[in-house]
């Protein structure tokens, strides 16, 4: 067998099926996709705002240069969107960047959500560093949405720089109450976070983990993210008893 591959084995009570297992760093890059794990929160669009019943002018303002650099931010030109596009004007206003929104609009609800673009544009670029404080902004939102996504952003960057369990706890506290929509993909990071903190001999990391995974295939949604906890759960050698 591979080093990318590992065996889960079968019982009568348990799993019905023997499988090849994806090494994590396999099952984290399936989950992720475009846009790292902020995919599924930026769905709620640009357009949101605008029928929110806010009617403050710096909103609607931000709101409108918003919608100027969508674009680029949609179609992987991440480094566009931070900095604006000088050349461009639309309807007469200038097509200026993430990083200007931020700064010239950040009190506004708008300014959280240009602040949770800037950092994942920023994260798909590598830029950890320098997405971090962005996220930070997003995750004081009052908007549960953009600060959830806000939450995410930071343990993305966490993982990245390999702090597993840092990522791991910042996850957690993004996937929020067992029926949100959100949980079973953020409670699924955290646990293989909390999994590749194990790997440098944390038992308090491995139990979590456990635990984590344990709370999925319970939860019995039928979701990919429930079939990951099992190989994750078989990786670790928990079996049922």
């Amino acid at each position: 067998m591979s080093e990318s591959e590992s065996t889960m084995e079968s019982t009568e009570n348990g799993w019905n099926v023997r499988e090849e297992i994806p090494v994590q760093d396999a099952l984290i890059a399936k989950l992720k996709m475009f846009g790292y794990v902020l995919a599924g929160i930026l769905v709620i669009g640009f357009g949101y705002y605008f029928y929110s019943g806010m009617q403050q002018t710096t909103n609607e303002e931000a709101m409108t240069a918003l919608s100027r650099i969508s674009s680029y931010y949609e179609s992987g030109q991440f480094q566009k969107a931070l900095d604006g596009d000088p050349s461009r004007t639309i309807r007469g206003g200038k097509v200026i960047g993430l990083k200007a929104i931020v700064s010239e609009y950040g009190g506004t609800p708008a300014g959280a959500f240009a602040s949770l673009y800037a950092g994942t544009s920023l994260l798909n670029i590598g830029k950890y560093s320098e997405a971090m404080p962005y996220f930070e902004a997003a995750s004081g939102s009052e908007d549960q949405t953009v600060s959830a996504g806000g939450k995410a952003g930071l343990a993305a960057c966490k993982e990245e720089m390999k702090n597993f369990e840092e990522a791991a706890a910042l996850y957690e506290s993004a996937a929020g109450a067992k029926d949100s929509p959100l949980y079973e993909r953020y409670s699924l990071f955290a646990a293989l976070n909390y999994e590749k903190a194990s790997a440098g001999g944390s038992v308090t990391a491995k139990d979590k983990a456990i635990t984590l995974m344990k709370g999925l295939i319970a939860k019995n949604s039928g979701s990919d993210y429930m079939n990951e906890a099992k190989m994750g759960l078989a990786r670790l050698g928990w079996h049922e008893n």
